[in-house]
């Protein structure tokens, strides 16, 4: 193993000793995945791995619900890192019907993997799954698709290879909150998971309650001012919108997911002139 992934294994064996043990079962963290060229379903071919700083692929199965819920929610984390040295790539099994593939809404290419070559080599057992590399292609991390931080954990990944966050930060972001100060912590954490799953069946009000609640017990999460601001301009509130996501990137001044939102509102009109 390089030298250079030393520290981060043993982060993260720290953090949660079970991720070492449930890594692909043929490819242990730390370990080089050989880069190969893989037919898409329109007959083209694409590279597994690029020359990014970080390389994110997926193990996709169509027609799956958490695979399909996946994708939409990796889809949007692309466009938090747009201009950045990310590649992203879907890998399915080659039985897959390519209209099923574009049915799934993936935005990222698809490769199809013939004889299920790739499955088996890594020993992927889990689907969906996502596996990211550093620039050498070395596994820094496997992660099978969990309810609870799973597109944080893949975020902070990402963002720890970027350099733009550093040990601590990515420790913090894979561990649940600890019931610190009376369960704050975690209550507030709990009322956040609320209130995301309310914004997506559009009950916005009752999500901007648990959102709200959120906040008082634990204002201190960039994270918690982003869905916040969501909610509030899914509301027509777009002042407290920008108030939420500027406080986000105070918080954070790296968060792309609150820069493309705060960015994204619509510009104020200045009255007329008198």
């Amino acid at each position: 193993m390089p030298p250079a992934l030393r520290p981060l294994i043993a982060l993260l064996w720290l953090i949660c000793p079970g991720a070492i043990a449930s890594a692909f079962a043929n490819a242990p963290l730390g370990s080089l995945i050989e880069d190969r060229v893989m037919p898409t379903p329109d007959g083209g071919r694409e590279h597994l791995l690029g020359d990014s700083a970080v390389n994110v692929f997926i193990f996709f199965k169509p027609g799956q619900p958490h695979s399909e819920a996946v994708a939409r929610q990796l889809g949007a984390l692309q466009k938090e890192f747009v201009g950045k040295s990310v590649r992203w790539v879907a890998v399915v099994s080659d039985h897959i019907a390519a209209a099923s593939i574009r049915q799934s809404g993936l935005v990222m290419p698809v490769l199809v993997d013939g004889g299920d070559e790739l499955y088996a080599q890594l020993g992927v057992v889990l689907e969906p799954a996502v596996g990211i590399t550093d620039h050498e292609h070395r596994l820094v991390a496997y992660q099978p698709y969990r309810k609870i931080n799973f597109i944080e954990s893949i975020r902070a990944y990402i963002r720890h290879l970027l350099r733009e966050i550093d040990d601590k930060t990515l420790a913090r972001a894979l561990t649940p909150p600890p019931a610190d100060n009376g369960g704050r912590t975690a209550s507030a954490h709990r009322r956040y998971r609320l209130a995301q799953k309310l914004f997506q069946a559009h009950q916005y009000a009752k999500a901007l309650e648990s959102s709200a609640l959120s906040l008082e017990k634990d204002g201190g999460v960039a994270a918690y001012h982003v869905l916040h601001g969501q909610i509030l301009a899914a509301l027509g509130d777009i002042k407290g919108a920008r108030a939420a996501y500027g406080k986000a990137l105070e918080l954070d001044p790296h968060d792309e997911s609150a820069r493309l939102a705060r960015d994204a509102l619509p510009r104020a009109v200045e009255p007329p002139a008198q």
